[in-house]
């Protein structure tokens, strides 16, 4: 078998249908073939003023940062919302377990990971995320409107969740304390977020925003932020979302000086899990890793826990 031909195989086994890797991304054309038979349902990952400018004709708007209520991950074993929120947040965008699904944003792939992570976490088994983005999409003709987001009819939506996708705190904390298993890397690509000098916002509960309230980083966690495996960090039409298998397993070999090893498993995090850090998760799926999970709770809820040790900087 193939180096490709086995990063999907691994991808599959491990989460099932969509395959990781190339499987769950689609091109513009098609993205519009599957619109075309009508029972596709595309959302605008990013933030709602970013997709009321400009959106995918017919798009719904669920920004993928919102998907992580604070509360929800602290009383429901990380994830990022308790089942009946989350049932219900998805069901509210029009979709069941029928429903194919393509998610995006402007290009850069953060956003659009957070909500593939989010739908396939809680057992959606037919989402995809276009290509390249919004400004892709446009390059090639696809239909764009501006204004709110599609008025959609509720469906049901029942959840299966795929645990093996995620770290909670305490197997964070395990894996601080335990390098020759684990690898902890921060997708952050700010460096004063890592080293504490600023301070974000995060959803204690549906519209209950609140600032983290201490800055830092994970004891242990390796700066490796989600750019370094981006292909389309500045949004441009025809680039895609993530770099080549090739050039990610570049990234992993650069990290082999700070710790990473094939037979670890890496623990991927952000401010929220679900942008950065699931991006990061993507990445290192298609690059051939077999072993990685996404801690949603993030900083949100370390930096949050004035029980939890910050790291400090050598």
């Amino acid at each position: 078998m193939n180096r490709i031909a086995t990063v999907l195989a691994l991808g599959s086994t491990l989460i099932g249908a969509p395959a990781l890797a190339d499987e769950i991304f689609l091109s513009v054309d098609e993205a519009k073939a599957l619109l075309a038979k009508g029972e596709a349902r595309v959302i605008c990952a990013d933030a709602e003023k970013d997709c009321a400018k400009e959106h995918v004709k017919g798009a719904v708007f669920s920004y993928s940062h919102d998907l992580q209520y604070l509360d929800d991950v602290r009383s429901c074993k990380g994830l990022p919302m308790c089942e009946p929120a989350a049932a219900a947040t998805i069901g509210a965008l029009g979709i069941d377990g029928a429903t194919p699904v393509i998610v995006y944003d402007g290009g850069m792939g953060a956003n659009a990971s957070g909500s593939w992570f989010f739908l396939t976490l809680y057992g959606h088994k037919n989402v995809k995320i276009l290509d390249g983005g919004l400004a892709t999409w446009k390059a090639h003709g696809g239909a764009v409107e501006s204004g709110a987001s599609a008025k959609v009819a509720a469906k049901k939506f029942a959840p299966t969740v795929d645990y093996t996708m995620l770290a909670d705190v305490e197997e964070v904390k395990k894996a601080t304390q335990d390098g020759p298993h684990y690898l902890l890397l921060d997708a952050r690509h700010n460096l004063e977020e890592y080293t504490g000098k600023t301070l974000q916002a995060s959803l204690k509960g549906p519209g209950k925003e609140i600032t983290v309230a201490r800055g830092g980083f994970i004891p242990g966690a390796v700066f490796s932020p989600w750019t370094k495996y981006a292909g389309n960090k500045s949004a441009e039409a025809d680039k895609p979302t993530l770099k080549d298998a090739g050039e990610l397993q570049k990234q992993l070999d650069k990290l082999k000086k700070n710790g990473y090893a094939p037979e670890k498993t890496v623990i991927s995090y952000c401010h929220v899990g679900l942008g950065r850090g699931s991006f990061q998760y993507l990445a290192l799926k298609k690059a051939g890793h077999k072993n990685v999970k996404l801690y949603i709770g993030s900083w949100a809820e370390w930096g949050g826990t004035e029980s939890l040790p910050l790291g400090k900087e050598p």
